[in-house]
């Protein structure tokens, strides 16, 4: 089911970016974690708001009814992305290489969690 894998990929990437966190934090202090915090926050709640927009359009086509509401959706989605990069690294709340480090946990859980996924169904 997507919504599981949405859910799986979720707390997966949360528990990863909680102990890249931590690491960063004891490695390159206040300024490194909150970057990692930041990037993996900011990608978790876009993966998962992309994954809940895909399915309200997915399902207003089976419907045939028109997705435009769920298109305009996705560009604001980019906008409050792109807002939230430039307030950690824009602001100086952030080392910007930290918050590249939190953004990057999500392709390999998304991998992860969907070749287990994959696996499951065989």
């Amino acid at each position: 089911m997507p919504g599981d894998l949405s859910a799986r990929v979720t707390m997966s990437g949360l528990a990863a970016v909680l102990g890249l966190t931590a690491a960063a934090g004891w490695i390159g202090g206040a300024q490194w974690a909150a970057g990692v915090a930041g990037g993996g926050a900011i990608a978790l709640v876009n993966f998962r708001w992309l994954a809940l927009s895909v399915a309200d359009i997915a399902a207003l086509a089976r419907e045939d009814r028109t997705a435009v509401v769920g298109w305009r959706g996705m560009w604001l989605r980019h906008l409050l992305t792109v807002g939230a990069l430039g307030f950690f690294v824009g602001g100086g709340w952030a080392h910007p290489l930290a918050v590249i480090v939190g953004l990057s946990v999500l392709p390999p859980v998304l991998v992860a969690q969907g070749l287990r996924a994959a696996r499951e169904t065989d």
